[in-house]
């Protein structure tokens, strides 16, 4: 429960800001095209972030086209890098020995 005092400090900051016009937000890109007599005809990017021509720079992975129903996999042997990523295999090997039933097996007996 607030006191006395506590009750009037927030009274007074609630009234010192209260005739203060709210700040208006920015307007959007197309909004401000308009107002200066342009247009903005461009449309978002229908490409998933994935398929970006500029995804396939730095990319590990390459999207193979699929033909069939199955999604395509990722393979690492058409990407620029040629790197095979092998974090997630070492994340698991860590969580696997890290594990509190691995380390009571690996725990000598006393």
């Amino acid at each position: 429960m607030a006191t006395r005092a506590e009750r009037f400090r927030a009274e007074q900051q609630r009234a010192a800001h209260d005739g203060k016009p709210k700040e208006a937000g920015h307007d959007p890109a197309g909004k401000r095209a308009r107002q200066r007599g342009r247009i903005k005809d461009r449309y978002p990017n229908p490409t998933s972030h994935n398929e970006a021509p500029r995804s396939a720079k730095n990319s590990a992975y390459e999207l193979e086209p699929s033909t069939s129903a199955r999604p395509s996999r990722k393979s690492t042997r058409r990407s620029p890098t040629h790197i095979k990523t092998d974090a997630p295999l070492r994340v698991t090997t860590v969580i696997r020995n890290a594990s509190p039933q691995a380390r009571a097996q690996r725990r000598p007996d006393h």
